[in-house]
């Protein structure tokens, strides 16, 4: 592809990314609300949408690992056609409130099975496609410029929902502002990926060497895939064991509410955006596997902070240090994630990666849950997140690979 068109696209991509992450943010993020608030759904019906949506992500990663050829060959396609499926759809769930029980349960159904099976799909040819469209050694770079986009345009969705609730009174009203507000930025986002073009137009090649050389054992059994993704789970698997109880510990234990959560979590964003430029130099002067090792245990500090919180003020300060500590995570996760495999092996690896990453988060939720029935101490789960945080960092250190300038290889 001719500098000048890559150069657009990459630009593109970035208006691209922070429309999206604005609009979803907002679609996304009000959903529980909106079934709650609004449209009066019960505890059943909140679990059965959130179990459809976790199933239905997981069954969109099954394509890419049956017939990664076809996500290959068409992914500019299906990042365009499932890109633009989720992001409208997810802001078209405030349709939900002109429509009587049990219709608008089944609409938020449907709704939600199509979002996450067509936003899963094209996760896989969006990162397939965008390890092509940055080269590693601009890597470092161009996705701390891209992380700090997400940030804030994450900042930007939380600021516009919290105006609209503070100003409007009238809840519908409110509601029918800010989901309209992300239908726009959606519709402006698939603009946006529509003009991203594909760096490999011609994918004939890739499709044959893949069919040829990605089902042996030696590629399915690459022992620097396998060290990678076991120690992304061993991560995972730790970081989640608290994951039931964060909210909980501030609104129950320490007395806070709903305003210290979004205070809170933007101060973690904010954290996030000012610290990614050094995280941003210690792996362009360190390598990968110093930096991951290093932010994994630099996380196992926030469980503590958390504990030691007697107020809910405190936890701003330990979501602060938190998004300090993350920072380097988002970093290093997106360089592993587009650059550690070949590119004939690139979307069966995302695949594997989400799906395994979503089980082992789960199972790490679930073990929480047993800790706190077991001892009855809400602290248990953080204390042994954080100690276990250290010992995936050591194990990261010690086995993860280290990625050179050679994105088909790492040593």
């Amino acid at each position: 592809m001719d500098d000048n068109v890559l150069e657009k696209s990459r630009r593109f991509y970035q208006l691209e990314t922070t429309s999206y992450n604005f609009s979803v943010n907002i679609s996304s993020g009000l959903a529980n609300a909106l079934a709650l608030r609004l449209l009066g759904f019960n505890a059943l019906e909140i679990s059965i949408l959130t179990t459809t949506r976790i199933f239905s992500y997981a069954l969109s990663q099954v394509p890419a690992l049956i017939n990664p050829s076809f996500i290959k060959k068409k992914r500019k396609t299906l990042w365009n056609v499932g890109g633009i499926v989720n992001r409208i759809g997810l802001s078209l769930a405030i349709f939900g409130v002109f429509l009587a029980p049990p219709y608008n349960f089944y609409y938020l159904l449907g709704l939600t099975t199509s979002t996450q099976i067509a936003g899963g799909i094209a996760g896989v040819s969006a990162g397939d496609l965008l390890g092509d469209l940055v080269d590693i050694n601009e890597a470092p770079v161009f996705w701390t410029r891209i992380n700090k986009l997400i940030y804030i345009a994450t900042i930007l969705s939380f600021l516009v929902g919290s105006l609209t609730f503070i100003i409007v009174k009238q809840l519908l009203i409110a509601y029918l502002i800010v989901y309209s507000i992300a239908l726009g930025a959606a519709v402006f986002s698939s603009i946006m990926l529509v003009m991203i073009e594909d760096p490999r137009r011609n994918t004939a090649n890739y499709t044959n060497s893949l069919n040829k050389h990605f089902y042996t054992v030696n590629t399915i059994l690459d022992k620097n895939i396998l060290k990678y993704l076991g120690v992304q789970l061993l991560f995972n698997y730790s970081v989640n064991i608290p994951a039931p109880f964060w909210d909980y510990l501030v609104l129950n234990v320490l007395n806070g509410n709903e305003v210290i959560i979004m205070i809170k979590n933007m101060a973690g964003l904010i954290s996030k955006f000012v610290s990614i430029n050094k995280w941003k130099n210690r792996l362009m002067n360190h390598g990968s596997r110093p930096t991951l090792s290093i932010g994994m245990v630099s996380t196992s500090f926030v469980p503590i902070a958390y504990i030691a919180s007697v107020n809910p003020w405190m936890t701003i300060l330990a979501e602060t240090y938190s998004g300090y500590a993350w920072s380097s995570l988002d970093l290093t996760s997106a360089i592993y994630t587009f650059y550690l495999t070949s590119d004939e092996v690139r979307p069966v690896f995302i695949s594997i990666s989400s799906l395994s990453s979503n089980l082992i988060a789960s199972i790490g939720a679930f073990t929480g849950s047993i800790l706190v029935s077991m001892t009855g101490n809400i602290y248990a789960p953080f204390l042994v997140s954080s100690i276990m945080r250290v010992f995936s960092g050591g194990v990261a250190y010690k086995i993860a690979p280290e990625l050179n300038s050679n994105r088909n290889k790492s040593r």
